[in-house]
C-alpha cells in the first residue's frame, strides 16, 4: 500500500513537472503574437510614410524639370545647315552628319 501511494504521488509529480501547461502558454503566444502584430503595423505605416514621402519629393522634381521647357532639355534633335563651303572637306558635299556630344562632369 505503502508503495503504490509512493508511485501514484511520484506520478502525478512527475506529470506535472513534464506535462506542458496548454492555458499559460496559449495565452503568452497569444499576447506575444499580439505585440509583434501591433510592431509589424507600425513599421508597415512608417514605410507607407517614408514611400508617401518619396513620391512627393519625385512628384515636385518632375514639376520643377517640366518647367524648365523643351528649350533646356538635355536630350533634343536640332536640325539646322551649317555653311562649310569654303571649308575643306572630303566626301560627298551634301552629306549629312550626326554630332554626338558625350560631356562628363567628375
Amino acid at each position: 500500500m505503502r508503495n503504490s501511494r509512493f508511485l501514484l504521488g511520484g506520478g502525478l509529480i512527475a506529470l506535472m513537472l513534464f506535462a506542458p501547461h496548454v492555458g499559460l502558454t496559449q495565452q503568452a503566444n497569444d499576447e506575444l503574437n499580439k505585440l509583434r502584430f501591433e510592431l509589424l503595423q507600425k513599421d508597415l505605416e512608417s514605410l507607407k510614410a517614408g514611400q508617401k514621402a518619396i513620391i512627393d519629393e519625385l512628384q515636385e522634381m518632375k514639376k520643377l524639370l517640366s518647367s524648365r521647357g523643351d528649350d533646356r532639355s538635355p536630350v533634343r534633335d536640332i536640325n539646322t545647315t551649317l555653311n562649310v563651303a569654303d571649308a575643306f572637306s572630303k566626301g560627298d558635299k551634301k552629306a549629312t552628319l550626326t554630332l554626338v556630344e558625350f560631356t562628363d562632369y567628375q
